[in-house]
């Protein structure tokens, strides 16, 4: 299954939005997700179709609001459909 890692400095609650710009799919996919206790999220790909994605992660730590926003492309792999 394809998925993104990521590592925080220390265990965060997050807000995942895929919003894709290619225009195919209108409605924004929106995950939440925790990480384990050593900061490791693991971001599903699972009902992701291919495309280009504009993704956004939202937590908050210490009263603090972060956000990141990256753009992805996802190919058309057949591992990512079996």
């Amino acid at each position: 299954m394809a998925k993104i890692n990521m590592c925080f400095e220390h265990q965060v609650a997050v807000k995942v939005f895929f919003l894709n710009t290619d225009k195919i799919i209108k409605k924004p996919i929106i995950k939440y997700l925790r990480s384990d206790p050593e900061g490791i999220l693991e971001i599903s790909l699972e009902g992701i179709t291919k495309g280009k994605w504009k993704v956004t992660l939202e937590w908050n730590f210490e009263d603090k609001e972060y956000s990141l926003v990256k753009d992805i492309e996802i190919p058309y792999l057949e591992s990512l459909s079996t």
